[in-house]
């Protein structure tokens, strides 16, 4: 057992500060079992778990596949009367997500929304994630759609994942329209989303696009990685364009 009073040898009594400090750094470091353990030593006090101290058990749990765990916890803080907030449904949706469970993260998103809790983007970037992993670009553009709306600007993250499912399901033109609106409205794409592009070009066999996006990328200062080269290898040998393979590498 974790003794809070044992960890700062005795000489003072832990609080609620130094409780939240302890707990989030063992979720985040991976030792959710620990965690777990002075979260009961809490409960054995006068203190009483917070809204961060259920949020970072919460994501610790997810992150250790522990999901009906965090299930439980995200129900026993509701019912002690404490709220979670948008950081703990991400978190949930996040790790129900991760394990196949769409239908209870689409559940909790609604929720949120019923209960006049707004989405940030971690959260729209977790469900679109989901939706583009599901070929459902339709719907994730939708989420898109109401990101904007909402007046939560998506990131390089969400532009990435909406690119690589178009990409996925072979919709290169909706991909190349999504990467130019991405620039024109000041989201600058990274070595990721070239990458990605440039993947789904050679995948279509496209190979001029994609060694145009190549020289645009290192015109920029962006520096190709081996995924880049061997992307773009691919692509060119496959199209019988070898010579241009030798240029490149």
């Amino acid at each position: 057992m974790v003794n809070g009073n044992a960890a700062f040898g005795g000489m003072c009594k832990p609080n609620i500060v130094i409780y939240c400090t302890i707990i989030n750094g063992f979720c985040k470091d991976g030792f959710v079992d620990k965690a777990k353990e002075l979260f009961l030593e809490i409960k054995g006090t006068e203190i009483n778990p917070n809204v961060v101290i259920y949020g970072s058990l919460v994501d610790g749990l997810c992150k250790n596949g522990l999901v009906d765990e965090a299930k439980e916890l995200f129900s026993e803080m509701k019912c002690s009367n404490i709220n979670p907030n948008v950081v703990v449904y991400s978190s949930l949706i996040h790790g129900l997500c991760c394990v196949g469970d769409w239908n209870e993260a689409k559940g909790l998103f609604i929720e949120m929304l019923d209960q006049g809790l707004p989405p940030n983007v971690v959260t729209f970037n977790v469900m679109i994630d989901e939706l583009c992993k599901k070929r459902r670009m339709d719907e994730a553009n939708v989420l898109l759609k109401m990101m904007i709306e909402r007046s939560v600007n998506p990131n390089t993250i969400t532009y990435s994942l909406l690119l690589d499912g178009y990409c996925l399901v072979g919709r290169i033109d909706d991909a190349r329209k999504l990467f130019d609106s991405m620039m024109n409205k000041g989201c600058k794409p990274n070595l990721y989303s070239y990458n990605i592009l440039i993947n789904g070009y050679c995948r279509k066999g496209n190979v001029d696009e994609a060694m145009s996006l190549y020289r645009e990328l290192v015109s920029k200062g962006i520096r190709p990685t081996i995924i880049t080269f061997s992307t773009l290898l691919d692509g060119l040998l496959l199209a019988s364009r070898t010579g241009d393979a030798q240029k490149v590498f």
